[in-house]
């Protein structure tokens, strides 16, 4: 059945080739230019040029293994800030509250600048809850609540990343450790307004009917839960889901000169889940790029982050499609830009930029590391298994080692079910396989 829903749109990706501009071999011109000399040249000229010419390539071999190793070591000095300073930061929230959170992969958590508010929403629950300290038996008023609420639902991604303490932090002393870091602005979008509406920027009118529609929801109770004798007003509010999405258009749509056309592709836009929706553009336009299928994509932002764009993990792992600066990072960048580069938090919470340096992972995986794999289901599913855990550890699964070269003879002479079956039995971490059923499980809803 999994063969069915999968193949056909897949091999049409699959056949399309590898992603245009990519990173070319680093020493193919080296190789060209070691043709033989011509039978002219004298023997003592023919044996300088070459001598010269191994000593030009041994040079650029030692410039590229310094590089790499510089970028180990980085990464390395990355880890650690990204550690130490989420180490700090918990111990900070320590002394305010009994239970201290940061964000996860599925959830943001928002603090005041006096730590005694936590705003917590969770992508996956579908729930905000609004936790604030107060003394002996207050309560926070229905105005407070309302107030609060409103200021989380319209927090745009630039200001969480100015009020994120470990964010700014690694940011800080990565750009004074790092060369070979790379950083960007983070552009203001919404993180919650999607999960609550469909219009991208409502007037004050529709935010306060929205919020009094979420506030009817509303669960409160008070804990004994904080340090220094403080109580805690919690607010617990269920999101619901949006019953009229407005239609959306995508900017291929835009130059279309069929009005029909644009008919059929904003209803196909329109029966995305509403999360999907406000990515809708940027997972069309970075999928095509990278010769990935669609609703590849949107599946594992789905399980990766339902969708939460602060997504971040101890790894350390940041946004939408949670990129490891050390691994998925570094090779996207080196097809991207030429060059690895480490990459920040800022470069990373962006959704545009996460969105791009995960497809383009993603067509690393299909169409260089795993591109031995002839079935394009087979392969789609070493790819899945891959993003998650690496393709060493998809060789693991087959013949115990993580030599891919040696595994594709064993993975090639299954069918694309058995390569599946066998995965789901065998890949080395529990996590891994249910992260395999998870992402093939959802594809079919996102497909457009």
């Amino acid at each position: 059945m999994k063969n069915c829903i999968l193949s056909c749109s897949l091999f049409g990706v699959m056949m399309t080739g590898t992603l245009a501009g990519a990173a070319p071999d680093p020493f193919a011109e080296l190789d060209a230019a070691s043709s033989p000399p011509s039978m002219s040249t004298p023997a003592s000229t023919k044996q300088a040029e070459m001598d010269d010419f191994q000593k030009f390539k041994q040079g650029h071999l030692n410039e590229f293994k310094s590089y790499k190793q510089q970028l180990r070591e980085e990464f390395s000095a990355f880890k650690k800030i990204t550690q130490i300073e989420s180490e700090r930061y918990q111990k900070e929230l320590g002394d305010v509250w009994s239970k201290p959170e940061i964000s996860t992969k599925k959830t943001w958590i928002d603090y005041s600048k006096d730590k005694k508010t936590k705003n917590k929403v969770d992508f996956e629950k579908q729930t905000i809850t609004i936790s604030t300290q107060v003394k002996n038996e207050s309560k926070l008023s229905d105005q407070e609540i309302r107030n609060k609420l409103r200021q989380l639902i319209l927090k745009n991604q630039s200001q969480a990343f100015k009020d994120d303490n470990v964010a700014q932090a690694v940011e800080k002393k990565s750009k004074e450790k790092l060369k070979l870091l790379k950083t960007s602005e983070v552009r203001p979008t919404p993180i919650v307004l999607p999960l609550v509406t469909d219009d991208p920027k409502p007037d004050q009118k529709a935010v306060n009917k929205i919020v009094d529609t979420l506030m009817k929801g509303k669960k409160e109770k008070i804990e004994a839960s904080a340090k220094k004798g403080n109580k805690v007003v919690t607010v617990e509010i269920p999101l619901p889901p949006i019953k009229k999405p407005v239609i959306k258009s995508t900017p291929k749509v835009e130059t279309s000169k069929d009005p029909k056309a644009k008919i059929m592709a904003d209803q196909r836009v329109n029966k995305l889940p509403s999360k999907a929706r406000e990515i809708s553009d940027q997972v069309a336009n970075f999928a095509k790029k990278s010769n990935i299928d669609i609703e590849l994509v949107y599946a594992i932002i789905e399980t990766e982050s339902a969708f939460n764009p602060m997504a971040q993990s101890p790894i350390p792992a940041f946004g939408l499609m949670q990129i490891v600066p050390g691994s998925a990072g570094m090779d996207a960048t080196q097809q991207l830009f030429g060059k690895a580069k480490i990459l920040s938090p800022s470069y990373l919470y962006d959704r545009d930029n996460n969105i791009e340096i995960g497809a383009t992972y993603l067509n690393i995986l299909f169409f260089r590391y795993l591109k031995g794999v002839n079935d394009p289901l087979s392969r789609l599913y070493c790819v899945i298994a891959a993003y998650n855990t690496g393709a060493g550890n998809v060789s693991k699964a087959f013949i115990g080692t993580k030599k891919l070269r040696n595994a594709l003879p064993v993975i090639n002479s299954k069918t694309p079910q058995q390569v599946y079956d066998h995965m789901i039995k065998n890949l080395p971490y529990e996590e891994t396989q249910n992260y395999l059923r998870k992402v093939v499980s959802r594809m079919p809803k996102y497909r457009t």
